[in-house]
């Protein structure tokens, strides 16, 4: 390799390195800014923490969810859905119309960065494929309603309700009433229907029943952790 060729490919490799570093920069400081705006707020915008609490853990008794963990892609379509009207809160509209969207972004990926406020790892190993039939919450949520064309709410978010992805929200430990609220906004047609009109179409066929049923197994479903609830392998081995 001729000096030529080393100067070239130690001033690439720096080029490279610098590029990395300002990258990191721009995003350490989106993230500071999210932080900033979640526990402090901004001109027009009420600290996120006021109503989902200090580590995004949610205030469940007053139906606030948890954002901690969710994905940034999820939260980010939300509070544009929030900023354009397709979704509806008299709290949360005018907070997100507010925003920019580089504040939109930065508040999401500072929630989608905190840890989630269950164990992941034991929710995902708890899937009840065998639930009592008249267990409707947990039927629905596990193997789903097919004579009425409805899947299972784990085939989307995941076992246990630990959610999928950036687009896939966990449910597992959501207020039931929150949970019920959205499924009744989208059987209801108040809501967008997200995604490929997944949701929208799977609440219009569900019953009240079996919403209201959902929303209470999955609000309760961390609690189970301890191992109240059989698994699938434990089954299988029976």
């Amino acid at each position: 390799m001729t000096l030529s060729d080393r100067f070239n490919s130690r001033t690439l490799t720096g080029l490279i390195a610098g590029m990395f570093l300002l990258v990191s920069s721009v995003w350490a400081d989106a993230v500071t800014d999210g932080q900033e705006i979640a526990t402090a707020g901004g001109a027009g915008i009420i600290a996120c923490a006021t109503c989902h609490g200090a580590n995004g853990e949610g205030m469940a008794a007053a139906g606030f969810p948890y954002l901690a963990g969710q994905g940034a892609t999820y939260l980010t379509e939300q509070l544009q859905n929030f900023a354009s009207g397709e979704r509806h809160n008299p709290v949360m509209e005018p907070i997100a119309k507010a925003m920019t969207l580089a504040q939109i972004e930065a508040v999401s990926g500072y929630f989608a960065q905190l840890p989630k406020p269950f164990d992941a790892t034991a929710l995902s190993n708890m899937v009840d494929t065998y639930p009592e039939k008249a267990a409707a919450g947990a039927w629905v949520a596990n193997r789903g309603d097919w004579d009425n064309n409805i899947p299972a709410c784990i085939q989307c978010h995941g076992a246990g309700g630990v959610g999928v992805g950036t687009r896939f929200p966990a449910l597992a430990g959501l207020p039931a009433n929150y949970l019920r609220q959205q499924l009744i906004g989208w059987k209801g047609k108040k809501r967008s229907d997200g995604p490929l009109s997944l949701m929208g179409d799977i609440a219009r066929r569900m019953s009240e029943t079996q919403i209201s049923a959902v929303a209470d197994y999955f609000a309760a479903l961390p609690a189970r952790t301890a191992g109240t609830a059989t698994t699938t392998a434990e089954k299988g081995a029976k």
